[in-house]
């Protein structure tokens, strides 16, 4: 019993979180695509300061809040920046906290909350609101942006590579865990079955076929799962973290129709 997830937090918070420093060589946020980043500051629910990287695409009227996978941090989301800005959005993208300039550690409640905060943020900085926002979450984040998606509200959802809940990635990818009951996992923040059992926004599946980390078999369970308009995307030549260099243009294009077809 000592070592379930809900007891034992701080033993597999170091197999679920894998975060980088910001690198010392970008002081600012880059320039992509002819559009110059704007580097953000705000104040997480616990009061950490979090960073992110604002894209104010001058063509765009909707904005893409992206919610990035469980290791690295945004300067490594800098070809996925740029594949979204070309698919004609505006973009946000932040750090959770332990991850690159932003304060604190990851926990499980912590990360959704943070994701929140830069809802909230682009709101209130950007004058963003819920008809305008597309909640963009890839592998872990994308059950962070489902999350979002259920207590603050959006225009879409697009979850890339993610997987089905935190308790059946959890026992798949450590056998152990499936000696344990639900309820000795964490309250279940990150879970998109709940969130797409419910009345969601308009949701795009993407997920790589070859994907060895969390298997395709959790896209198509989504997919089967969600009660309204859903797409999903194969990605034959992908696995889970080359999306936007196996197949860039396809996923591209597919953003744009998924987009179009809501408007």
């Amino acid at each position: 019993m000592a070592l379930a997830p809900r007891m034992a937090r701080p033993l597999y918070r170091q197999f679920l979180f894998h975060p980088d420093p910001y690198p010392h060589d970008i002081e600012t946020a880059p320039n992509l695509g002819g559009i110059q980043g704007e580097d953000v500051y705000f104040l997480s629910r616990r009061g950490k300061r979090l960073h992110g990287w604002i894209y104010e695409n001058p063509e765009a009227k909707d904005w893409m809040l992206v919610s990035h996978g469980n290791a690295g941090n945004i300067a490594n989301r800098t070809a996925l920046v740029h594949l979204l800005l070309k698919a004609g959005v505006s973009v946000f993208i932040y750090d959770y906290q332990g991850y690159g300039r932003s304060e604190g550690r990851p926990d499980i409640p912590d990360i959704c909350y943070d994701g929140e905060a830069a809802y909230d943020f682009l709101c209130a900085e950007k004058g963003a609101r819920k008809e305008n926002i597309i909640l963009y979450g890839e592998s872990l984040g994308a059950s962070v942006a489902g999350y979002i998606s259920r207590v603050r509200g959006a225009k879409a959802l697009i979850l890339q590579s993610g997987f089905a809940s935190l308790e059946r990635i959890a026992r798949e990818s450590l056998p152990i865990l499936r000696i344990y009951p639900d309820f000795l996992f964490p309250q279940s923040f990150l879970n998109n079955l709940s969130v797409l059992q419910q009345p969601h926004p308009p949701v795009l599946i993407a997920h790589g076929v070859n994907d060895a980390v969390i298997g395709f078999q959790h896209a198509n369970h989504l997919y089967k799962i969600a009660v309204g308009k859903k797409t999903l995307l194969e990605l034959p030549e992908s696995a889970h973290s080359d999306i936007t260099m196996s197949a860039p243009e396809k996923f591209r294009a597919a953003i744009e129709e998924f987009i179009a077809g809501i408007d």
